[in-house]
């Protein structure tokens, strides 16, 4: 038997293409979602510059907002509200059935309140060792 290696990957080689490949593989041997799939939402402005934008990946009918984050000069105008908006109808349309983000931003809260989300746990002593929490918004069923 050859000799066997694990190392880290660097940014650039082909691995990423590879494993996405093999992970859809296995989805299709499977018949389920195996594995997340990232997707961007980017909020420009007229002439095409990046305001903000979204990070997400939708598995099993979860959509998991992975990062949502618009440029500090470009705050309290309503885009992150736009971003999270255009979030949830995009997870819709692909057939999720909730969402969910983890956060430690205690700004966020009210934000995700009013948009119809819930807090469904607390982790002290998480990420950065901070206490951070799972937002969730369940989908009404087509």
């Amino acid at each position: 038997m050859s000799e066997l290696t694990i190392r880290d990957m660097d940014q650039g080689e082909d691995f990423a293409e590879w494993f996405a490949d093999l992970l859809h593989k296995e989805e299709v041997r499977a018949g389920g979602t195996v594995a997340p799939h990232d997707h961007y939402l980017v909020l420009t402005d007229e002439i095409g510059d990046w305001i903000g934008g979204v990070r997400y990946a939708i598995r099993g009918g979860v959509a998991q907002l992975l990062d949502i984050a618009v440029e500090p000069e470009q705050r309290h105008q309503g885009h992150g509200r736009r971003l999270l908006a255009a979030f949830e109808s995009r997870a819709e349309e692909a057939g999720a059935h909730a969402a969910e983000f983890w956060t430690d931003d205690t700004r966020a809260a009210p934000i995700l309140l009013h948009a119809g989300w819930r807090q469904v746990m607390e982790r002290p002593d998480y990420i950065g060792r901070h206490t951070w929490y799972l937002m969730e918004k369940r989908f009404a069923p087509k």
